[in-house]
């Protein structure tokens, strides 16, 4: 049978639509802003004020709309109702807007959901792209959350400025709806771009059964596939397709839904190209989840720049690190510099969208982006492109546009996409080739929550696209505006070595670490024109940085091998990870305990007998013999064990 996976990843918009929430009510009280109290607040909506008002200038409907007057960009002030919503649910959330010179760094005035525990700690939220600068008519913001987690005890949906943001705005007609997927989320292959040079392809088909109301018995799956010419040339419910005797050309690969009456519940469909031999290609990812570079393995280990410069340049070529991804448009000169210090990049053409850096229609976003691509393909330096950071599902097909079009101008080079909506990855699916999330819990948070996004990230992919994570190295310090939030605390040591192989555990095969740029923020004071309350020498925190991706460059070899590594049975806590590699006739077990607080044990038993050589990482070899071995974990522990095979 197909793959049927119970999904809790949030929908792919097909074809710039916006969700249909049918004919569900509205959940938000008072979405108009027409029902005021005695001094003009709209019940039961939280006004800071003066800041925020109720307004009759020009409402989408009714007679009122809200409005907030901000001349500060050190104020941070929120508009707040509560919400009434169902764990397990997702939501569509949307909002009338419009604007007057809002401007600063961020995107502007917008909505969002988010909701709390019982003790009102923040665990989550969804954040549509906002407005800036001035818009006379009402523009549309709109977002799909994904499924409210089960402990979440409350929920507000806020109307703001985003922080730092000045200017005038006004929202109306705000709206959160229950919304109902589709029952074929997602329909993809084991093979990149689904391009194949012949042999056994992996179909993955994601169904939202239970959000549909139904269950796996309810339901038979139907797998139809077409020539190039439109004639079927399989039809059944098997899962692999053998490629090999394909004729190069473009197949369509048909998925049906069908009831135990035989009635369509959904159809999806994907193109699958059987093609005579790749042409050569700078960049791209194997069969094993691997960058191929050059025609060599590559596990990408950088981190987020801004610019590039000769100063700081010098600086990292010294370092472990082998890549950068500079936010900034660094330009032949910047990849120059890069490659003259062995450092590879990859390429930002994220902010290359309509509504971006002066783009207004989408023939200018092409072009833009291939006067980019056209003047800088054939650089050595370059390994993948940045085509999306964060932005929202309701973008979808411009974001799988984009991803085409770089397909297309840049065949030799894969594109890499990173989101906060770790559980929504599935979503995304025909937008990117590579996914990395970027968990940064410290220290609101504990680091096993980088656990659980990356483990999330890779079964989202049904395991079958290349995840770069990225890992925090920064502290909240440098993004806090007033004293009382700025009491932060940067990832210690321990914190950040387990982040880091915790997402090489659950499956990662590249990470990008947040931020070189906020290590400088936080080593100058805010009297000299920093950011650190407290100052962090930069040479303390980068010695702290590079010691843990030493520790990974030096296993790199390691972590790209693909030889046949044997399948243990595993006991352990869900807060354990571990992952097997086999190289040159060895076993190297990794296994990291993201609690920080508890020890924890894993037990291994293996099909054959193995005998501990080495510790790569942490100090004792495990405990056991033959075919069992106990794995006894510190809080943060990270450990790596060299095998050599039993006879």
């Amino acid at each position: 049978m197909l793959s049927l996976i119970l999904s809790v990843a949030a929908l792919p918009l097909l074809a710039g639509a916006a969700p249909e929430a049918g004919e569900c009510p509205n959940l938000v009280p008072n979405p108009g802003f027409e029902q005021c109290d005695a001094k003009n607040n709209p019940v039961p909506w939280r006004l800071p004020q003066p800041f925020y008002t109720v307004s009759t200038n020009q409402p989408h409907g009714g007679q009122h709309c809200l409005q907030v007057v901000n001349s500060d960009p050190h104020r941070y002030v929120l508009c707040t109702a509560p919400l009434s919503l169902k764990a397990g649910q997702r939501y569509e959330i949307s909002a009338w807007v419009r604007t007057h010179d809002v401007a600063g760094a961020d995107n502007g005035a917008t909505i969002c959901v988010q909701w709390h525990d019982a003790q009102r700690k923040f665990i989550g939220g969804c954040y549509p792209a906002g407005i800036k600068g001035s818009h006379a008519d009402w523009q549309r913001v709109q977002d799909c959350t994904g499924p409210i987690p089960s402990n979440a005890a409350g929920c507000d949906i806020i109307c703001y400025l985003r922080k730092g943001m000045t200017g005038t705005a006004w929202w109306d007609d705000v709206c959160v709806r229950e919304y109902r997927p589709p029952l074929i989320e997602a329909l993809t292959t084991d093979c990149y771009r689904d391009q194949t040079e012949g042999g056994r392809i992996q179909v993955h088909v994601g169904l939202t059964l239970a959000e549909n109301d139904l269950t796996e018995a309810q339901v038979k799956l139907e797998l139809q596939v077409r020539d190039p010419a439109g004639r079927v040339i399989l039809a059944g419910d098997q899962s692999i397709l053998d490629t090999q005797s394909w004729k190069p050309g473009r197949y369509e690969v048909v998925c049906t839904v069908r009831d135990t009456a035989g009635r369509e519940l959904g159809r999806r469909s994907l193109t699958l190209t059987r093609v005579e031999k790749f042409p050569p290609r700078k960049a791209y990812i194997d069969q094993h989840r691997r960058l191929i570079v050059d025609g060599q393995p590559f596990f990408p280990l950088g981190t987020y720049w801004g610019g590039i410069t000769p100063e700081h340049m010098s600086i990292y070529a010294h370092s472990p690190f082998n890549c950068i991804m500079p936010y900034n448009a660094v330009g032949r000169a910047g990849l120059d510099l890069a490659q003259s210090n062995g450092v590879r990049v990859i390429y930002s053409v994220k902010d290359l969208y309509v509504g971006q850096q002066g783009i207004k229609t989408t023939e200018e976003a092409r072009q833009r982006i291939t006067q980019t691509v056209q003047a800088l393909k054939d650089h050595p330096a370059l390994i993948a492109w940045y085509i999306n950071d964060e932005r929202p599902l309701s973008m979808l097909a411009e974001l799988s546009a984009h991803r085409q079009w770089l397909e297309e101008l840049d065949p030799g080079r894969p594109t890499w996409a990173v989101l906060y909506q770790f559980d929504q990855v599935r979503g995304y699916l025909s937008s990117f080739d590579v996914i990395g999330t970027d968990p940064y819990p410290i220290p609101q948070k504990p680091p096993a929550e980088v656990l659980r996004w990356a483990r999330t990230t890779v079964a989202q992919t049904f395991g079958c696209r290349a995840v770069w994570m990225v890992p925090q190295i920064f502290d909240w310090a440098a993004y806090r505006k007033t004293e009382p939030d700025r009491k932060q605390a940067p990832p210690t040591l321990a914190e950040m070595r387990c982040m880091a192989w915790s997402c090489i555990a659950a499956g990662a095969n590249g990470l990008i670490f947040y931020s070189w740029f906020d290590l400088w923020k936080m080593d100058k004071p805010l009297p000299s024109d920093g950011h650190a309350i407290t100052r962090e020498p930069f040479a303390e925190r980068w010695r702290d940085v590079t010691t843990v991706a030493g520790e990974i460059r030096g296993l790199i070899p390691t972590l790209l091998a693909v030889e046949p590594a044997p399948t243990p049975t595993v006991e352990a806590p869900a807060a354990i990870a571990w992952r097997i590699f086999a190289k040159d006739g060895c076993v190297y077990l990794l296994c990291v305990n993201s609690d920080d607080l508890q020890a924890a044990t894993a037990h291994f038993h293996f099909p054959r007998a193995l005998t501990p050589e080495e510790t790569l990482l942490g100090k004792a070899l495990p405990q056991g013999a033959g075919m069992d071995w106990r794995f006894d974990l510190p809080p943060l522990g990270v450990q790596m064990v060299r095998f050599s095979a039993g006879r």
